[in-house]
């Protein structure tokens, strides 16, 4: 996953998916983005406070203080080995980032990168996984940020990249943020994440390249 999703629905649109009757409707102001980047703060839905529903914006991008790469992804055979630094994470930080869509590159053979939008082929919002080092009271920063899960790519879609992010059906992804779900079920959790055959794909202008284009447009075909 070369990491910059869509999140253009609003709160709602997502928490409904597995929440059908939340008690608390939750009003972000900033509205559709239709090209988000690490070391930004996309939407993320938790249970990490005590066990109480939340929506909110947590840093994308995970950096220990001892460490020096930062890293937007976990991959999948890592966290299966229970390897670090997400082992810690797998028990206390699991959080759903959700989505529309995300992006991937093409690379053509003079040089240049082809931009492709990756969705449901039914439309509905993605509840992607991803695990955090943030706490209640904990900074916004990388040392407190999340990592999305990603898996190898199987069928057709490695036509457009080798990796892609695990999206949960809405009843494991209720699953996987229950507090009470162990960390041996949330690992089985990951491996019933919707199949490539879920999802269609087209090319986007080469303009979405560039985080700073927010434009609606960014993920119409070419």
């Amino acid at each position: 996953m070369c990491g910059r999703i869509v999140q253009k629905s609003g709160p709602m649109d997502y928490v409904e998916r597995i929440f059908p009757n939340p008690r608390a409707i939750f009003a972000d102001p900033i509205g559709p983005r239709y090209n988000v980047a690490p070391h930004t703060r996309p939407l993320t839905i938790h249970r990490l406070d005590g066990g109480n529903l939340n929506v909110a914006r947590l840093p994308w991008g995970y950096q220990r203080t001892d460490f020096p790469h930062f890293m937007i992804n976990a991959k999948l055979e890592t966290i299966r080995r229970n390897g670090w630094p997400w082992r810690g994470m797998m028990t206390m930080g699991r959080i759903l980032v959700p989505a529309d869509g995300w992006y991937e590159w093409i690379k053509n053979p003079d040089g240049t990168k082809q931009p492709h939008y990756i969705y449901a082929a039914d439309g509905t919002p993605l509840l992607l996984a991803g695990i955090s080092a943030w706490q209640p009271g904990a900074d916004l920063d990388d040392a407190h940020g999340f990592a999305i899960v990603t898996n190898d790519v199987q069928g057709g879609m490695i036509d457009v990249h080798d990796r892609r992010p695990i999206a949960l059906p809405p009843e494991l992804a209720a699953e996987w943020l229950d507090p009470g779900t162990d960390v041996v079920r949330a690992r089985e959790i990951l491996a019933g994440g919707l199949p490539e055959s879920a999802f269609a794909w087209h090319a986007v202008k080469r303009e979405v390249g560039n985080p700073r284009y927010q434009e609606a447009d960014a993920i119409d075909p070419i």
